[in-house]
């Protein structure tokens, strides 16, 4: 994305998630701050001083200061929206317009520029104006209602999925009229106008499509699927691992690797459906034999088999794990301090790409408003 410019108006999470996956991807991202900056900073835990949330959202980007209670802002931000290819941001709906820069606004400055805008429930519509977190567009979506142990009350998902998701529905939507602009020679056609909710009801789409289509209503089920067994976490004599059979093909195999021929040839598993309905008796039967022996003695046997299956792991030993250097999985930044920081790398981005560290509030302000022809005494006005 080299050469496309992007002006980041967002905060906290679900914005700036977006704006990194840009950034990494090569994008000029310039996160356009109020005095105050962004209220992530100030979310801990620190490290050098520096909030580690803020740090790992907002790397490779520029951070601008602009006032935009005042007209000098105002005006300040219309001719960086000129040099723009893109404009992100995640206020409540009707705020941009308070700012002076509504879509018609920023569409008048620039025809050509891509604006998407995320929120908890939209731009329009009975729910528009109210505050939304993940955890309460986890709630509303249905999300909670089918996570977390069977019986159980409803469970939040335990990373932010609504604003990750929102982020990532928020990317490909910008790379899409990207594409329709520069490549079809398109014109822009109004806010790309991201729901937090409706992402995590795209999310949700196999829980739909079994109530919509067959009127069943799914229910948490811990770690298992709705529709296969084996197909979730067992202990074994020491760490609990993971046994996912995809398809019928490989229930003999799987038997085989667990030193049970006689349950390949039992009527009662004979199936998927089969095996569904006899899912907790399943279920003794496995646990009674991997407890048997340690989970590395039954991954190997079940490799051997081709049997999908995984320990399951914890932060600390994924990020201590060679596996982990292989697929190089993080990426490291100079802190301000001097140090070096880690974060998880965007997995599309190039390997070789280097991240610089997030920004300080208004780092980049008088280098920024130099490459818009403002002079010295203009920028020294602003606070530059």
């Amino acid at each position: 994305m080299q050469g496309v410019r992007v002006i980041d108006m967002t905060s906290v999470l679900s914005g700036p998630f977006c704006t990194w996956l840009l950034a990494s991807l090569g994008a000029d991202v310039i996160k356009v701050e109020s005095p105050q900056g962004d209220t992530a900073r100030g979310t801990p835990p620190f490290e050098d001083g520096v909030s580690l949330y803020f740090a790992s959202l907002n790397r490779g980007k520029r951070s601008v200061v602009l006032d935009l209670k005042t007209d000098p802002g105002r005006e300040t931000l219309h001719r960086l929206v000129q040099s723009a290819d893109v404009f992100v941001e995640n206020m409540r709906p009707g705020v941009r317009e308070r700012l002076g820069c509504g879509e018609d606004d920023l569409a008048r400055l620039n025809p050509r520029l891509v604006q998407a805008s995320i929120s908890g429930f939209g731009q329009s519509g009975s729910l528009s104006e109210r505050p939304a977190y993940d955890i309460v567009v986890q709630a509303m979506s249905g999300m909670m209602s089918i996570n977390g142990p069977p019986g159980g009350p409803g469970t939040r998902v335990g990373f932010s999925v609504g604003d990750i998701a929102a982020a990532l529905f928020t990317t490909v939507g910008i790379l899409e009229r990207l594409y329709r602009r520069d490549a079809q020679g398109a014109s822009q056609s109004g806010v790309l106008d991201v729901s937090m909710l409706a992402c995590q009801w795209a999310c949700l789409e196999n829980a739909f499509a079994r109530y919509l289509n067959a009127g069943i209503v799914p229910q948490p089920i811990g770690s298992r699927h709705p529709s296969m067994t084996p197909f979730e976490t067992y202990p074994t004599a020491d760490r609990d691992i993971v046994i996912a059979l995809g398809s019928a093909k490989d229930w003999p195999g799987f038997c085989d690797a667990l030193g049970l021929p006689e349950l390949a040839a039992d009527a009662r598993f004979a199936g998927d459906e089969a095996r569904l309905a006899h899912r907790d008796l399943l279920g003794e039967l496995l646990g009674a034999r991997l407890r048997e022996h340690p989970s590395a003695h039954w991954i190997e046997r079940l490799v051997a088999h081709d049997i999908p299956c995984a320990m399951v792991e914890a932060i600390d030993t994924v990020a201590t794990s060679p596996l982990a250097s292989e697929c190089a999985a993080f990426s490291e930044v100079a802190s301000a301090a001097g140090g070096r920081l880690r974060f998880v790398r965007n997995p599309i981005a190039d390997r070789d790409a280097i991240e610089t560290a997030a920004p300080a509030l208004g780092q980049h302000t008088a280098e920024v408003l130099r490459e818009l022809g403002y002079d010295a005494a203009h920028i020294s006005q602003l606070g530059g």
